[in-house]
Formats: structure tokens, C-alpha cells, sequence
């Protein structure tokens, strides 16, 4: 009797298979995966709770047999893969609720997870048999939500679902014996598995591609079933092969009927570009007649995606987001059949557009540097160069220029959408306001946008005109759903080919680790403008600079103006905890750390560092001073503060300071409220002398500004230049008399440093010559207000008197301590004080223009500290002959003892050899080095402490810290 049940349950199991159109193939190679994926299929509709039960239990059954033919991690172990993310769902699908009220909800839910089961049968199905035809899922007739003319239902099925639940009921008894036999079957063998695990990985992959063809609209097919089942405008042919029986691409592309390109799918780790290479041969030249070209071809594994279109003018591969639409291609072929000669935007460029100064555009319509920036940058397109920068510095009309090169590619190149991306609102704005204000050649005098639409990119929708408008922030927010930590997806309605050209303007900012996705994103060149080019920004744009105008070149030129540091010695900052406040969308700076410790100037220190600077004013512009009197009317000035809060300190000392009411100083800000009528008011009045701000004011021309307060350190070098900028712009004299009267012109831009921020930059050059002339990163200090012999006689009588430092500290016979510079410090804060009223770099400037002083020429001229003046205590003091800067001492130290090593054999590389000189520099600023100076700026820009482990070795770099220490005491 158990025989005839058994074939009678063998019987019931074959016609389950016959009844069910998705999952019968399965019969043969495992029971348990039909029963339970044809029970999913049946319940969905009527039964869904019941339905996500069979679910559960057809992922138990395919994990274990997929740990039993490719090892027991196999699934789990690749937790991005198509794989796992579906028995992941699968299994944690809602308990069922039987007697329970459903609704589309859940039967949704259901479909889902039936769904996931066929991917995962043919998976599974192609992993055992090796055979890889496409298989496509029929949904039953129940499934209300399949349109009535779909072509699916056309596709005949042996049994209606009602006799699919039949077999299932019959078969439930049946399952306890099914299970058993299951549960017996023996791990495959090991050189079995090997093989699995190479087919899995491939299959994994060849899922993948699937899925990013879907999701770009392709219909996946297989060779068999294409030919019958209605067209629709992109089908991706599955396992397709040559006439000749030879093994074919694994995709065809077919557009409208043609087939069009190839798609290769080659494992994780695979050559790419040579499966490009491979398939170009199955590809037909751009000589072949319209119907038999394909042109397009893709290599991919599943993650990268290689694209070479064969119809550009020199054909490369490279990467992109993912496959190109349907639409698109269609498209792309219809260019093609237009215009043969140069079928795509690239072959526009190189035979459409005309040289610079051949198309009637008068060279003298754009300056020097705006022509040959355009000019440079057609060039580098002409070339097929994908990203390219252009350095224009301000004041020099980046915007434009830009402008410009858009308008002749929309022209002449016909150039179907351009991206134009900016990093704040106001920058937007003067885009817009740029594009609305541009007339090109040939336009008869109407207006750019006369011509072409430009538009702003909103959150909800993309405008389809000709010039589309965006900050990154909006953008990023676009294409990651409004979840910034998402990063970017994939957007159908803004895919990766919807522009010919991407401009990023302040692109030093645009290639941060957040933003820089989005050039990766957009299949389309890059044109990055810039008036700071940093290296993270040179190293994305691939170092492919094409055109600089440097700041030292608007100088020359008389676009920009000089840069003065006046240093203000010897006051205390105090180290402050700060988030970057940032006024706008913005992202940090890739350069500065999110949080970080901050120097700052407040409490009594900034009342003595304002007092100072308001006394340097006559120093700082002597030629207005009034007759008979030392007072100079104050300039336009912007003072950086480290936050709101330290702001509103910043203003009333700043009143308090000058003795003026509020209109006098204001902090301006976006938490007050729109920045730009006081803005406004800064640029257009003469009450309002000083504004505070917090951060950048990138985009916002102030000409008359003239002096820039640094009261907080910044750490980021491309951020410091960019807040140098807000005051080098030049200014007319009627406008600058206009808010500033009795001026004479504005010849400088003076920076006021009481925290020693430029330091930072001593080996960078701000301060410009011209052409041809060396370079130095600092000008002499300015004269100071008092006589150089009346600040060494001050200077003296302050020490007579009994006020020097401690004797074993003036005596330099040992190192400095932490304690020892605290002393020190407090010690040169008295000088600041009445009647003396001195500061270090005051002092030093004294003796160095006395000829007293000497310092080493090939190192930079840094603003002088308390350190510095004990050289001067022992000069008084007859201890010493010739008074160095501290820091040069530290160097001299720190080559000598290099110098030891290198005679004992011992070598450092260049990254080892930064860590010690900013190790050195952290000693010549502290008066000593502290282990855990190593995890702030700069040391963190490489890994911190773990950085200088890597570099020296864990236990060596320990060994070195201790050794370099003593050295340089």
C-alpha cells in the first residue's frame, strides 16, 4: 500500500508541475521548492497570509540547499547580492492571519514574494542544470491588477489556479516524506561546489544586469519567446547565439524592432574593457547601412558598467551609472540618421563647432582670460577629454565665460541640455541672472534666454528646457529621494544621459566626498570653473587643468588687489568646540572636520586684539590720515566669527571698541533673516562700516571692502582663499569715495591676523607679484604706530623692572613643558596690558628692522609669539648674540638630527618626512608636542594617529615620536 501512495503522490506532484505555469520545471530538481512555490502562487490572490507562509518556507528550503551545494555562507555571505536581499524578504514576510480580513495591501505583498520565488527557482535552476535560456514569469489570470490586453495573457496556461490549490491541498499530507527526503541529501562534493560557486557568482551577477536593464526601462526577453510576444520600444535579448553556433553577447539591444548594441556580462573582477573590445567585433561600422548598424556597446558585472558608442569620433569605453534608456537610443539613432557626419554631440563639437574668433565673434567681447578659457576648454572637448578645469580667478568673469562656451555648444553643437551647478542660493541667482543678461553672436541682440529656456531644477520636477539651473544641495537631494545619507539613486525621470554637458561652478567645492557622486552619476563631460583650484579638485577633474588665471594674474592685471597680512601678536586664543555653522545648504569642506577645536579670540583678549587693530588702522593705510591728527577713518570691513554666538560678542565689542551706536557694526547672518538688504545696505552706505559674519560670503561682490578680521581659525585652505576674496575685489574710486570718504583708491586688501591663521598658508602664495617676479607668501609686516626704538625701550623698561619670565625658562637650558608655555603665554598677555601695551610680533618687528633679528630666508616669515621673545630675553640678557624665531630653531633641530640618521643609514620617505616637519611645526607653536596632537589638523587629513602608525610602523612610530621629541626640545 505505501507503493500505490507513493505513486499516486508522485502522480499528484507531476500534475501540481503541469498546473503550475512558474515553478513546474522545478519537479525534477527539487519537490519541495514546487510545492511550496506553486502554494505561494496559489494563495496570493484569495489566501495571501497563507501565501507568505508557503513564502518562509520555500526560503528555509532554498537556503538550506544552497548551503548544501555551495557551502553553508554561501548566500548569507554576500549580503549585497540579488540573492540574498530576496530569501532576506522572504523570511521575514508578516505571520499569517488566517480567518483574517486582506486587502490589496497584503495581496501586493504577496505577488512581491511570489515573484521573488521564480527569480529565485530560475536561479536556482540555471545554478543546477547550466543552462541559462531566460524563463518569464506568468502571472495567473486572478491577479486582477494585470491589464486585460497584457501580453502575458496570451500566454496559454495548462490548469486556472482554482486546480493549482488542488494539488496543493492533495500534496499537503505528502510534505512530511518530502521533507525527510530532504533532510537526507548530502553535502555536494568539493570540487562540485567549486564549480557551483563559480556558476553562482556569475549567475548573481547576470541577476544584477537584469534588474538595472528593468529598471531603465528594457524589457528582458529570452531568444526564444522575443520573436512571438508583441514589441515594445527597448527588449533586451537573453542568451542570444551566432548563426554559426558559436556563443553570442548575452544581451541583444533591440530599439523599435532593430537590434541596435550588446551587452556582455563577465564575472566581479572581470576585464571590462576587454569584453568591450571582444563584442566590437559583433558590432557593424558607422559605413553599414542604418538597419544593420549597432553601434552601442556594454561590458558589465553587475556593479560598473562600460559604455563605448561607436559613432562618436574616436571611440574609448567608459564608465557609466547604468544602461542608457530605450528612449534615449532611439533617439541617439535618429541624430545618427540626420546628420551621418557627425552623429552624436561629441562628433557635433569636433566638425559643428567653428573655432573661437571664426564664427564673427568678436575677440574684444570678452576679456583675455574669458576667451582663452572658452577656448581652452573646446579644445580639451574636441580631444573626447570627459573632464576639464578651468581656473579663472575673482574678478576675472568665470560666470561668463561659462556662459559663453554654453551658449556656442547650444548653438553651434546643438547641444540638446545643460547642467549648470552652483553651491548657493545667491550664486543660482547671478547664474540665472548672468544667462538672462548674455547676448551672443549672431543672436541679432536677443537675450540668451531669448533663445533658450534656462530654468531652475525643482525638488518635485525636471524642467525639460535647454539650460537647467541647480545648486548641488538640491540636486544630491533629487537623485537620493530626499535621504541625504542614501546616496545617489537612479532617477527615471532625471537618468544619467539627460544632459550633454555638466558646468560646475566653485567645483573645488562640488568634488567633495558627498557632491562628487554626482559627476559620476551624469553620463556627460565636466567643465569645472574655479578660483582655487585644490588638489582633491585637481585629482577628480584628472589633473586636466586647461586654463588658468591665477590671482597673481588679476593683480597684474588690475582685476584683483594685493594682499597685506598685518599680525596682531601675542593674544590668547581660547580653544572652542565648533560644528561649522554654515549659512547656507552647504557641505564642509573635505578639508576640515566636521567638529574640531577651534582657536577663537574672546573675552579680554578680543576687547585688547580690536583695541590693536583699531590702533594699526594709520599704519595699515598711512596715506589717510588726516593733517595733525593720527586717526583713520575706518574701512569697509568684514570680521570672520567662529559662530552665532561668538558673533553677537564680536559686535558689541566692536561698538564698544570704536564707540559707536549699532549702526556702525552688525552681524549678518540667515538666522536674522535674508542676508541680503544688509548686505545691501554694507555695500551702498557710509554708517555701516563693519559687518560680522560667520562664514563665507562666496558670490558676494562688496568691492569696497578693504580689511578682513580673522577672529577664529580656519583650517581649510581652499575656504581661507575664498574668504581672502570677499576683499580683493577692485574698486572704482567715485565707489569707494561713495561709502568710504577721503579715500584715495583702493590698492590692498589688508588682513588683520590676532589668531595666527596664516599661518597655515606660509608656503602658500596669496600675497602676489608680478609676473615674473618672485612670489612670497608675506609681505613685511606693516610700520607700526609707534617708533621702532620706542618699542624696544618699552620693551626694555618692562623687563628691568623685574617682569621678565621665570629664570629657568629665559635661561632655554631645558625644554618647555605644557605648564611652561601656559606661563609663558600669561606672561606675554601682561605685556598687551597699560602702560606697556606691546605685543610679540610688535616687539620683534622692532628688532628686526633694527637689523637685531635674524631669520633663516629659505623658511617663511611667521607672525611672532611668546616663544619668540625669550630669544629677545636672552639677548638682553647678553645670553645670546643673534636672536632667531623659534620656529626656525625647531627646523634647524629637526635637520640636524635627520641629517644624524641619514649618515647612520637610516632614510624616510616623503610621507614619513611630513609627518615629522608638521610634527616640528606643531612644536615650534606650542613650545611642545602632545601624542594627541595627532588626532586634529592636519594630522587628521592622513588618518591621525592610525595614519602615523602606517607610516612608521606601530612600534617604530612610537619609538620615532619619543626619539624626534627629545630632539627637538
Amino acid at each position: 500500500m505505501g507503493r500505490v501512495h507513493q505513486a499516486a503522490d508522485e502522480e499528484a506532484l507531476a500534475e501540481l508541475a503541469a498546473a503550475s505555469a512558474n515553478f513546474g520545471f522545478l519537479l525534477p530538481l527539487e519537490p519541495l521548492l514546487l510545492l511550496y512555490g506553486a502554494g505561494a502562487e496559489a494563495d496570493a490572490h484569495v489566501r495571501p497570509g497563507q501565501s507568505l507562509a508557503q513564502a518562509r518556507q520555500f526560503a528555509e528550503v532554498m537556503t538550506a540547499e544552497s548551503a548544501r551545494l555551495l557551502g553553508p555562507q554561501s548566500v548569507d555571505g554576500t549580503a549585497d547580492g540579488p540573492v540574498h536581499r530576496a530569501l532576506t524578504e522572504l523570511r521575514r514576510s508578516g505571520d499569517p492571519a488566517p480567518g483574517g480580513e486582506t486587502g490589496p495591501d497584503d495581496r501586493s505583498l504577496a505577488r512581491r514574494l511570489v515573484r521573488h520565488c521564480f527569480d529565485l527557482s530560475v536561479w536556482y535552476f540555471r545554478l543546477r542544470t547550466g543552462v541559462r535560456d531566460a524563463l518569464s514569469f506568468v502571472p495567473p489570470a486572478e491577479w486582477d491588477d494585470t491589464p486585460a490586453d497584457s501580453p502575458h495573457r496570451q500566454v496559454s496556461m495548462r490548469e486556472p489556479v482554482a486546480d493549482l490549490a488542488t494539488w496543493v491541498a492533495l500534496l499537503d499530507e505528502y510534505v512530511p516524506v518530502l521533507q525527510r527526503a530532504f533532510d537526507r541529501r548530502t553535502p555536494a562534493e568539493t570540487a562540485t561546489r567549486a564549480s557551483l560557486k563559480a556558476r553562482a557568482t556569475l549567475l548573481e551577477t547576470e541577476w544584477r544586469v537584469t534588474d538595472l536593464l528593468t529598471e531603465v526601462g528594457w524589457t528582458v526577453r529570452d531568444a526564444s519567446s522575443a520573436p512571438h510576444e508583441p514589441p515594445v520600444r527597448g527588449i533586451a535579448v537573453q542568451g542570444t547565439a551566432q548563426p554559426d553556433g558559436a556563443t553570442g553577447p548575452d544581451y541583444m539591444l533591440r530599439v523599435d524592432g532593430r537590434t541596435v548594441g550588446t551587452v556582455e556580462v563577465q564575472p566581479p573582477g572581470g576585464n571590462l574593457p576587454s569584453a568591450v573590445a571582444r563584442t566590437r567585433g559583433t558590432n557593424t561600422p558607422l559605413t553599414a547601412s542604418p538597419q544593420r548598424r549597432m553601434p552601442y556597446t556594454y561590458a558589465t558585472d553587475g556593479v560598473r558598467v562600460l559604455f563605448q558608442n561607436e559613432d562618436d569620433p574616436e571611440p574609448h569605453p567608459r564608465e557609466v551609472f547604468t544602461f542608457h534608456q530605450p528612449d534615449t537610443v532611439a533617439r541617439w539613432l535618429r541624430e545618427a540618421v540626420a546628420d551621418p557626419q557627425a552623429p552624436t554631440f561629441l562628433g557635433r563639437v569636433r566638425h559643428r563647432l567653428p573655432n573661437f574668433g571664426d564664427d564673427g565673434y568678436p575677440q574684444d567681447s570678452l576679456r583675455p582670460v574669458q576667451y582663452n578659457a572658452v577656448r581652452a576648454f573646446e579644445s580639451s572637448l574636441r580631444r573626447g577629454e570627459r573632464r576639464a578645469m578651468v581656473q579663472i580667478a575673482v574678478g576675472g568673469g568665470r560666470t561668463v565665460a561659462a556662459v559663453a562656451a554654453v551658449h556656442r555648444l547650444l548653438r553651434y553643437a546643438r547641444a540638446r541640455r545643460i547642467l549648470f551647478l552652483v553651491d548657493r542660493l545667491e550664486l543660482e541667482s547671478q547664474a540665472l541672472a548672468t544667462f538672462a543678461a548674455y547676448s551672443g553672436p549672431g543672436e541679432d541682440g536677443r537675450k540668451f534666454t531669448e533663445s533658450y529656456r534656462v530654468g531652475r531644477l525643482t525638488p518635485d520636477s525636471v524642467p525639460s528646457h535647454e539650460v537647467v539651473v541647480s545648486t548641488v544641495q538640491r540636486l544630491h537631494n533629487a537623485l537620493s529621494g530626499g535621504d541625504p545619507e542614501s546616496g545617489v539613486r537612479y532617477r527615471p525621470d532625471l537618468p544619467p544621459e539627460s544632459f550633454d554637458l555638466v558646468v560646475a561652478d566653485d567645483c573645488h567645492r562640488s568634488v567633495s566626498s558627498r557632491w562628487r557622486a554626482l559627476f559620476d552619476y551624469f553620463d556627460a563631460p565636466v567643465l569645472g570653473l574655479t578660483a582655487t583650484p585644490t588638489d582633491q579638485a585637481l585629482e577628480v577633474f584628472q589633473h586636466n587643468l586647461v586654463s588658468s588665471y591665477t590671482f597673481e594674474d588679476a593683480v597684474a592685471d588690475g582685476r584683483a588687489v594685493n594682499v597685506t597680512v598685518y599680525s596682531i601678536g601675542g593674544h590668547p586664543t581660547r580653544p572652542k568646540w565648533e560644528a561649522d555653522t554654515l549659512e547656507e545648504e552647504f557641505d564642509l569642506d573635505t578639508q576640515e572636520i566636521s567638529r574640531h577645536r577651534r582657536s577663537v579670540v574672546s573675552g579680554q583678549a578680543l576687547h585688547a586684539a580690536l583695541t590693536a587693530f583699531k590702533e594699526g588702522l594709520p599704519s595699515m593705510f598711512p596715506e589717510r590720515q588726516s593733517l595733525g591728527s593720527g586717526d583713520v577713518a575706518l574701512p569697509k570691513t568684514v570680521v570672520y566669527a567662529a559662530d552665532d554666538r561668538h558673533a553677537d560678542e564680536v559686535v558689541d565689542a566692536v561698538r564698544a571698541v570704536f564707540g559707536q551706536g549699532p549702526g556702525f557694526c552688525q552681524k549678518v547672518t540667515l538666522k536674522g533673516g535674508s542676508p541680503y538688504p544688509r548686505l545691501s545696505q554694507f555695500r551702498n552706505t557710509v554708517e555701516l562700516r563693519v559687518i560680522v559674519v560667520v562664514d563665507l560670503l562666496t558670490g558676494t561682490d562688496i568691492a569696497p571692502v578693504e580689511c578682513l578680521l580673522f577672529l577664529r581659525d580656519v583650517k581649510s585652505a581652499s575656504r581661507f582663499f575664498q574668504m581672502l576674496a570677499v576683499g580683493t575685489r577692485p574698486a572704482a574710486l567715485a565707489e569707494l569715495r561713495a561709502v568710504t570718504p577721503g579715500a584715495s583708491g583702493k590698492t590692498k586688501c589688508v588682513v588683520v591676523d590676532p589668531v595666527g591663521v596664516t599661518r597655515h598658508y606660509a608656503d602658500r602664495s596669496f600675497t602676489a607679484q608680478r609676473r615674473g617676479r618672485r612670489k612670497d607668501a608675506y609681505e613685511a609686516p606693516a610700520p607700526v604706530t609707534i617708533h621702532d626704538a620706542e618699542v624696544m625701550e618699552r620693551w626694555r623698561s618692562f623687563l628691568r623692572v623685574g617682569n621678565g619670565p621665570a629664570r629657568e625658562l629665559a635661561a632655554g637650558t631645558r625644554g618647555l613643558s605644557e605648564r611652561d608655555v601656559r606661563r609663558l603665554r600669561s606672561w606675554a598677555e601682561s605685556l598687551t596690558q597699560p602702560p606697556h601695551d606691546l605685543t610679540a610680533e610688535r616687539i620683534w618687528a622692532a628688532y628686526e628692522r633694527a637689523g637685531v633679528t635674524v631669520s633663516d630666508p629659505r623658511r617663511p616669515r611667521t607672525p611672532k609669539g611668546p616663544l619668540d621673545l625669550l630669544a629677545l630675553v636672552r639677548y638682553e640678557a647678553g645670553l645670546e648674540r643673534r636672536p632667531r624665531p623659534h620656529r626656525d630653531r625647531i627646523f634647524d633641530r629637526l635637520d640636524a638630527w635627520i641629517d644624524r640618521q641619514e649618515r647612520r643609514g637610516r632614510s624616510f620617505d616623503p610621507d614619513q618626512l611630513w609627518w615629522m616637519e608638521h610634527i616640528a611645526d606643531g612644536t615650534a607653536a606650542e613650545g611642545h608636542f602632545a601624542i594627541t596632537s595627532l588626532d586634529t589638523v592636519p594630522f587628521t587629513l592622513r588618518g591621525g594617529t592610525s595614519g602615523f602608525l602606517h607610516a612608521f610602523s606601530e612600534q617604530g612610530a612610537v619609538h620615532l615620536l619619543d626619539e624626534l621629541s627629545r630632539a627637538l626640545a
